[in-house]
């Protein structure tokens, strides 16, 4: 072989064998890449997976605090003792389970006002997520404006100021421009509107809510002794048969209250008569059998309930009340007027022009309406600052074609009622939660 082609099949060769370490090398580049993309693949997929079970255990979570929310919610009485209990244990829904503990407040057995922390969890595979809340029952004292029923065809309309939360177990009728600081809420799932209707809601309204369901007076009586025991009566007035009973509540802290009859001829026979009493001595409670006619200037923490019906016959002031009725920031003066029956601004001349209420109003029986509402001259605006509740919604006035009669409603929530009520004050049977936050596995 001449020197020519020895050198071309040296030259093929050494190109061979670079080719072939080429393949080699491209070759283990390829199956790095390959390995690296199917570990990509397998690891995205775990990722995937854990995140999956992450996610479905948290919602399992929450699955559980709503039962429990809703377990609490219709639990006559409502859970007793202090210690901690699970209510549901493993329950299986979806793709895990959920497990919920009740620990009760160590103050529940000495108040009426009970509170609870719920721990829900939620479990899908190796994952567990958990939440917790502390929650607290609601009063009365929360709404602004409350009506298991709206008495018919009573209409908010323009000139009615309304602030604070508002709900009714019906349907609201609103003509005009009503306003409604707060949110509106309603068991009914639309409104009965005027032909002028236009409402301003300035936190908005949502309809199609559970009801909120009205106490009993042995409600009361099974708070009030909670606290008190059945050693420790409240101070009752005796205004049954054929008697009447009037409440004057006085700037010092003291009321002053009356019992009587009527004699043939309109004079009145009294059987206690200006009776003084320290609001501070009475354990916060006054039971009233009959009617009662309550006025006065208010200083102190007290619930009145009344048997029958309870008549306003003058302004109801809380002694730091500026001259409009609001309650200043701070203030510790607290009054709830209940009624078996009707909460009523009796027809006096006291109450002929404007009315102030400061107070929680429940009406269990039937309204809180205006005597002899349709009648008349218009007496001007019914200022109540507190909260209104009633069975039925009642009238405090007419209004169109020009005349008008009874009051205009000028009503302001006080908002320091959801946190402190008046004593012994009637639970919704609702629950507030005041706190909630995910936690760590213990």
């Amino acid at each position: 072989m001449n020197t020519t082609l020895r050198k071309l099949w040296q030259d093929a060769k050494r190109e061979s064998g670079i080719s072939l370490i080429m393949a080699i090398f491209v070759g283990l580049v390829l199956s790095s890449v390959g390995y690296v993309t199917i570990h990509s693949v397998i690891m995205d997929s775990n990722v995937a997976g854990m995140h999956a079970k992450t996610v479905q255990a948290f919602w399992l979570a929450e699955a559980g605090m709503e039962r429990a929310m809703r377990y609490l919610r219709f639990a006559n009485p409502p859970p007793g003792g202090t210690a901690p209990f699970t209510h549901f244990d493993n329950v299986a829904l979806g793709a895990g389970t959920f497990t919920v503990e009740i620990d009760p407040d160590d103050g529940n057995p000495s108040t009426f006002m009970k509170e609870y922390v719920i721990t829900s969890t939620g479990t899908v595979g190796d994952v567990e997520r958990s939440i917790r809340a502390s929650v607290k029952t609601v009063t009365f004292g929360n709404y602004a404006y409350l009506t298991g029923n709206e008495g018919g065809t009573i209409w908010f309309n323009t000139n009615d100021l309304l602030e604070g939360p508002i709900h009714t177990n019906d349907k609201f009728s609103i003509t005009g421009r009503p306003v409604f600081k707060g949110k509106v809420t309603s068991v009914a799932t639309s409104f009965n509107k005027g032909s002028s209707y236009n409402p301003d809601f300035q936190d908005g309204y949502q309809l199609g809510v559970p009801p909120v369901i009205f106490p009993t007076l042995q409600n009361l009586i099974d708070n009030y002794f909670i606290e008190n025991g059945s050693s420790t009566p409240a101070l009752t007035i005796d205004a049954r048969f054929n008697k009447d009973a009037s409440i004057r509540f006085n700037s010092d802290g003291t009321l002053t209250y009356s019992v009587w009859k009527y004699r043939w001829n309109g004079s009145r026979r009294y059987i206690i008569h200006d009776q003084v009493v320290d609001i501070n001595s009475l354990n916060g409670l006054l039971w009233v059998k009959g009617d009662v006619e309550i006025e006065g200037t208010f200083k102190g923490q007290l619930t009145v309930v009344a048997t029958d019906n309870i008549y306003i016959t003058d302004d109801i002031r809380y002694s730091d009340s500026s001259a409009s009725g609001k309650p200043p920031e701070g203030s510790t003066n607290t009054l709830g007027l209940i009624s078996k029956e009707n909460i009523v601004v009796a027809d006096t001349w006291a109450n002929s022009s404007d009315v102030v209420i400061n107070g929680a109003l429940l009406a269990l029986g039937d309204s809180f309406y205006v005597e002899n509402y349709a009648y008349g001259y218009p007496r001007g605006t019914l200022t109540i600052w507190g909260s209104l509740s009633q069975k039925v919604r009642g009238p405090v006035g007419t209004f169109g074609y020009g005349w008008t009669t009874g009051f205009q409603k000028d009503y302001h929530y006080d908002s320091r009622l959801g946190e402190t009520p008046p004593p012994y004050y009637p639970s919704t049977g609702q629950y507030e939660v005041f706190s909630w936050q995910e936690i760590d596995g213990e």
